[in-house]
């Protein structure tokens, strides 16, 4: 059995013309099928936010003894502007470091105070009143 090329209605043999259409016959060994709907465009892959980079250093450089607060200020300001994800190591970073700075000049601020104290103590006479805790709050 043959089909017409131009609709795809089955051709008796030896007809001259298409009987739906009624184009001359010229036969296919085959129906002639409009080609398939094309696909639906493919939608690409969601994108998942990414940890901002320079909180990521930042946070880890905070437990070093590395300038890292310039890089978490960066990455805390990197991820309000841009989206990222990464906001709580930036703060954590900061804080971390804050409390490793005021240490250090906690450290210092003693050290400076107190760092000759060994030169400063007393006799003990402990006739004059003075004790080791008046010296180190200050009052002589």
């Amino acid at each position: 059995m043959t089909f017409c090329q131009n609709c795809g209605a089955s051709l008796d043999p030896g007809a001259p013309a298409c009987p739906r259409c009624g184009k001359p016959a010229a036969a296919l060994p085959y129906p002639a099928y409009p080609y398939p709907a094309p696909y639906p465009p493919a939608y690409p892959a969601p994108k998942l936010p990414v940890t901002n980079l320079l909180a990521i250093i930042g946070f880890v450089m905070a437990l070093l003894p590395l300038p890292a607060l310039p890089l978490c200020i960066a990455g805390l300001v990197q991820c309000a502007r841009t989206g990222q994800k990464g906001k709580g190591l930036a703060i954590a970073g900061i804080l971390l470091r804050v409390a490793v700075l005021a240490v250090i000049a906690g450290g210092i601020v003693l050290l400076a105070r107190y760092g000759d104290a060994g030169s400063y103590l007393p006799d003990w006479d402990w006739e004059d009143g003075f004790s080791f805790t008046v010296m180190l709050l200050g009052m002589r």
